[in-house]
C-alpha cells in the first residue's frame, strides 16, 4: 500500500522507496528526511484538501506532499492494545 493511503492514527513501517528511478536529488532528500526501508512511523494528520500529511517518525514530525508519499510503500501494522494489570 502508498504512505498516501494510510489514515491519521495508523502506524506503518515503510516498505520500499520509489519503484521507478528516481533522481538523485529525490532519493537524498528522502534519505536526509529518514524514509528508510524497515523504518516504523504514525501517520498523525492529513491536510484537509489532501495536499500534505503529517508523520511521527524517528522521534521527529515530518511534513510531506501527497506526490512524495504516493512514492512510498508501506506495510500497516496493527495496533496491540496492552492493558495495565492491577
Amino acid at each position: 500500500m502508498k504512505l498516501s493511503d494510510l489514515n491519521p492514527g495508523e502506524h506503518a513501517t515503510i516498505a520500499a522507496v520509489g519503484q521507478l528511478e528516481l533522481p538523485a536529488v529525490v532519493k537524498r532528500k528522502l534519505l536526509s528526511m529518514g524514509i528508510t526501508p524497515n523504518t516504523r512511523f504514525q501517520l498523525l494528520r492529513k491536510a484537509p484538501l489532501g495536499s500534505g500529511l503529517e508523520l511521527d517518525i524517528r522521534g521527529s514530525r515530518l511534513c510531506m506532499r501527497c506526490d512524495l508519499a504516493n512514492i512510498i510503500e508501506v506495510v500497516k501494522i496493527e495496533a496491540v492494545k496492552i492493558e495495565a494489570v492491577e
